[in-house]
């Protein structure tokens, strides 16, 4: 059986094997999806139908609030044993929270059942896996792509990290919940999709240049719920049951295609990276978190703009391996050290096993470049949209468009576009400026491009 993007709604990617064009098969643990109203008797049906009966509820103060208290409510009433661990105040996913919920652990349990987005997902996930137990998470909110896929995001040692762990075997989604979320978090939701414009190509140029694997199936798959998220983007300040079903089963559907591929490549590329960055430093300043997805959203049309940038400019190659030959690893590890705090030896030691900074190895990727230059521009110039539609975008949703608008200052923004390629391991627009010895001047202009918005 072959995926048909055209055709497909999202249930017909579960319990099936597709032999790809790509060479692979794709294929997911996910049984069941509902994002529809009252939702409940999905859930009940779905414990009942794998005799799921004691069941570890992970939620906190919000998403109890939301929809968890009165889903423990109706679990018990439907003969479930239900324990349940509430976390408090703003919620990290880090070693505390994990601690608190293994501490609560009562019994033995048949089934873990995460309630919430992004964080009570990623704990779900990686508690669930390392009891060696299966998962659900119960979607409070629209804010984030994570739910499908295999990767659970901690912060360990001041290090966002993601693990691998496993896939829900179900995700739900109450609309009359959904909808009702925060408006933010409904934003932050379109913000994480917008984002996978930036991300794909990321990919296929990483293809081109390295000979990454590459699934132009899965890339149209993701393209499908940018296309669905974005024609309904003016019912979200409405908070129009389609545009929140829409935002909720694009984010699902990237999640899946994580799957599919066995990494994040579908979803999460540069515009991640800088993501990532601020909310490490973010983190080590004790100042509020902002949602992952408005910070996606933030982060794509300057990443964009400068992919827009590098497909103009006259390259002189030989001209960047002289600049590259001339790295310097100490002065590499001191700013390392400036900028990532606690947690910058765990990137001096990410950079050991990836050698991605390896003088060799970058001018071979020179070459590379240089021989495929004409591709890349191609792809360039005609796989990303203009950075001024994602703005606009983001205006019409009264989302924020500009660093600042959330907090950001200029500072960040420049320190970010040089230091975020540090905090992953996969190739992408950072690591190409980096090669190419442009990523310092662009880091200012990076900076510019938002202080250009009006």
């Amino acid at each position: 059986m072959k995926i048909d993007v055209n055709k497909f709604t999202i249930n017909d990617y579960l319990g099936h094997e597709f032999i790809c064009d790509c060479g692979r098969t794709h294929s997911t643990c996910l049984e069941k999806v509902a994002v529809k109203e009252y939702v409940k008797d999905d859930i009940a049906d779905f414990l009942h139908k794998h005799s799921y009966h004691t069941i570890y509820l992970i939620e906190d103060t919000n998403t109890k609030q939301a929809f968890g208290a009165q889903l423990e409510a109706f679990l018990n009433k439907q003969g479930f044993v239900v324990d349940t661990v509430c976390l408090l105040g703003d919620v990290v996913p880090d070693e505390e929270a994990v601690f608190t919920i293994f501490a609560n652990l009562q019994r033995r349990y048949d089934y873990i059942l995460g309630v919430g987005s992004g964080t009570l997902n990623d704990l779900s996930k990686f508690i669930s896996f390392k009891l060696q137990l299966d998962y659900g998470i119960v979607a409070t909110a629209p804010s984030m792509d994570g739910f499908a896929s295999v990767g659970a995001a901690l912060i360990t040692h001041d290090l966002k990290t993601t693990y691998d762990c496993h896939v829900p075997t179900a995700i739900f989604g109450d609309l009359n919940v959904l909808a009702n979320a925060p408006l933010e978090m409904i934003k932050a939701g379109l913000g994480d999709i917008v984002g996978k414009y930036s991300c794909l190509v990321d990919w296929k140029i990483s293809h081109i240049i390295n000979e990454e694997y590459y699934c132009p199936t899965i890339v149209e798959m993701v393209y499908k719920s940018i296309q669905e998220v974005v024609e309904n983007a003016d019912g979200v300040l409405k908070r129009d049951k389609k545009a929140v079903k829409a935002i909720t089963e694009a984010l699902i559907e990237t999640g899946m295609a994580m799957g599919f591929v066995g990494n994040s490549r579908p979803a999460s590329g540069s515009e991640h990276h800088v993501s990532h960055y601020w909310e490490m430093k973010f983190l080590f300043a004790h100042r509020k978190a902002v949602f992952h997805g408005t910070k996606v959203g933030l982060a794509t049309p300057g990443v964009i703009a400068l992919w827009k940038q590098l497909a103009k400019e006259d390259i002189d190659f030989d001209g960047c391996k002289a600049k590259v030959a001339s790295f310097d690893q100490k002065a590499w590890e001191r700013c390392v050290r400036d900028h990532f705090e606690g947690a910058a030896q765990g990137v001096i030691e990410l950079e050991q096993k990836a050698g991605k900074n390896d003088i060799e190895k970058a001018k071979q990727r020179i070459d590379h470049i240089q021989k495929h230059w004409d591709t890349i521009k191609d792809v360039i110039v005609n796989e990303l949209p203009d950075p001024v539609k994602i703005i606009q975008i983001l205006k019409a949703i009264d989302a924020p468009y500009r660093p600042i608008d959330v907090g950001i200052e200029d500072s960040l923004v420049k320190d970010s576009l040089i230091l975020a390629k540090e905090v992953r391991v996969r190739y992408g627009l950072l690591q190409l400026l980096w090669d190419l010895g442009y990523l310092d001047a662009y880091s200012q202009d990076f900076v510019d491009f938002y202080k250009g918005i009006k």
